[in-house]
């Protein structure tokens, strides 16, 4: 029996969404990939079909997606996929919705693990506050660490990471477990980076509502200041490194150089700030000192 079809064409949902989508930027462009993303295709593949009859059962999870959409929900969340480096991961409302900027923290990680270890094995690292998985599934995919451990203490987020790490490259080597900030007992890690939340109150009140009113408060703010868990890795993560170990944390651009103070003060002596691809004070790298 053929599956039921509609009586428009492809082309008539995506006029109909993108006259939905008045609060995009580019309505036609996201209903386009709305669809791809709904019916399991490519946005070309969407377009070169466009004037064909679609099924009744993608039209209609077609539709719901462009209103989710029209109400001001993320599109990762509407899609439930998100990219990041060179994986492509799930995410919904459980995790915050992984950024560039965050794709920068794990190249200079990168970079150091090259220049510290070269082609021979790497050591362990650690991921604090992982969220979604992508810190520490790029650095599993993308470097050679014997061992990549990664620490939530959202339950629900920690499943957001489990199953990306389902048979995704270097995922043998990834760890997953609930903790507030640092594993117990002292385990020692050559590596230790974090995007820890650092957002104000203040400053989580005036986001755009596609943030502040869908994506998860806890991993976005850090206390009046927006320094709190910036402070508390910098208390905590010295004794968990090894000597010559690497700690980099992402930063407000607009508190960058007062985090860097606050490592200097934590008694981190080797801390800097380096930008990301926007130019702006993003990564706060210090290095643990060898003995």
């Amino acid at each position: 029996m053929s599956e039921l079809v509609i009586e428009g064409t492809i082309a008539d949902e995506l006029s109909e969404a993108a006259a939905r989508l008045t609060g995009v930027s580019d309505p036609r462009r996201e209903a386009l990939e709305l669809w791809a993303a709904v019916s399991g295709g490519a946005v070309g593949t969407t377009w070169l079909e466009r004037r064909a009859r679609p099924s009744r059962a993608v039209a209609e999870r077609f539709r719901t997606a462009v209103g989710r959409r029209a109400a001001g929900e993320p599109f990762a969340y509407v899609t439930g996929r998100a990219g990041f480096r060179t994986l492509e991961l799930r995410v919904d409302a459980r995790v915050l919705i992984p950024r560039p900027e965050t794709e920068g923290l794990v190249e200079q990680v990168l970079r150091w693990g090259w220049v510290r270890w070269g082609d021979a094995a790497w050591g362990d690292a650690l991921d604090v506050g992982t969220g979604s998985g992508c810190v520490a599934l790029s650095l599993a995919a993308e470097g050679h660490f014997r061992r990549v451990v990664g620490v939530d203490a959202s339950g629900p987020a920690l499943a957001v990471a489990r199953a990306n790490a389902a048979g995704g490259p270097g995922t043998a080597r990834v760890e997953f477990r609930a903790g507030d900030l640092f594993p117990p007992g002292g385990e020692p890690f050559d590596v230790i980076v974090s995007n820890p939340p650092y957002l104000t109150v203040a400053e989580w009140a005036g986001l755009d509502p596609g943030v502040r009113d869908f994506e998860p408060r806890e991993a976005l703010v850090a206390g009046e200041d927006g320094l709190e868990h910036t402070r508390a890795i910098l208390s905590g993560a010295r004794q968990h490194l090894t000597p010559g170990g690497l700690l980099g944390i992402e930063v407000d651009c607009q508190r960058a150089e007062r985090a860097r103070a606050l490592a200097v003060e934590a008694g981190w002596r080797d801390a800097r700030i380096e930008h990301d691809l926007f130019g702006r004070p993003r990564y706060l790298l210090a290095t643990e000192e060898t003995a």
